[in-house]
């Protein structure tokens, strides 16, 4: 609309011009703005997303909580320095929300530090569109910015932030969130399809409970049976349901 509307200032030219474009327009940053679009969607549509979800899911049996945090941390980091954080926010999350409810584990436990992760954009100007300002506008310096520069600065801070975020996570989520408590009531309610909560007396996590969760086996017929967090089968209609 610009390029059409007349130019008081300038008479007989639009307020904006094609030389003024392309002489102050930096298309290397739209090219990378799309680049990085490009790849996310590839991200999503290659299953990438559904791989490392499943594989956060199969970790949580075999590894501590810190060991846990720091490994999904360690992965969505590097993961959003190429395809950015605000894609792997709205791909990966919800994969990781659905690899908690396969795992039978509390789903803040997986989800907080994948979406503390998802800030930690440090490394690489595609990691998030303020480093790719920041590139942008370097072109007017004496010396611009290059792509090493940015890695050489944010590799030191990557690192420490994945350790400190680990740590943080793995003792704020347990204080603040309760994220190491079995799966909660809440969560089972949001997933009613696939889950539900029976009276089943146990150990889970380390922890006594009267009441726990169990993941519907859609596969079965009807839908009768459902798997307890240490794998154990129920015919849900010989246990009684919580609501």
């Amino acid at each position: 609309l610009l390029f059409f509307l007349p130019s008081q200032v300038r008479p007989g030219q639009a307020l904006l011009t094609w030389p003024a474009v392309h002489e102050k327009f930096d298309f290397g940053l739209l090219l990378l703005i799309g680049g990085s679009l490009a790849i996310n969607s590839g991200f999503t549509q290659s299953g990438l997303d559904v791989a490392m979800g499943t594989c956060f899911a199969q970790l949580v049996p075999h590894l501590p909580t810190f060991v846990l945090n720091l490994a999904i941390i360690a992965c969505v980091t590097l993961s959003v320095q190429i395809f950015s954080g605000i894609g792997i926010a709205a791909a990966l999350l919800p994969v990781i929300s659905s690899a908690s409810l396969e795992a039978v584990v509390n789903p803040l436990q997986l989800l907080l530090p994948a979406t503390i992760a998802s800030s930690f954009a440090f490394l690489l100007p595609t990691a998030t569109p303020s480093n790719v300002v920041v590139l942008a506008k370097s072109q007017d310096l004496a010396r611009s910015l290059r792509f090493r520069d940015f890695f050489l600065n944010g590799l030191p801070v990557t690192l420490v932030i994945i350790i400190v975020g680990a740590v943080l996570t793995d003792i704020m989520g347990a204080l603040v969130f309760d994220s190491h408590s079995p799966f909660p009531k809440w969560a089972c309610s949001a997933e009613a399809a696939s889950c539900v909560f029976v009276q089943a007396p146990g150990v889970v996590q380390g922890q006594q409970v009267e009441a726990q969760a169990c993941i519907v086996d859609l596969s079965s017929v009807d839908a009768t049976m459902c798997r307890l967090w240490n794998g154990t089968m129920l015919d849900l209609t010989l246990v009684q349901r919580v609501f």
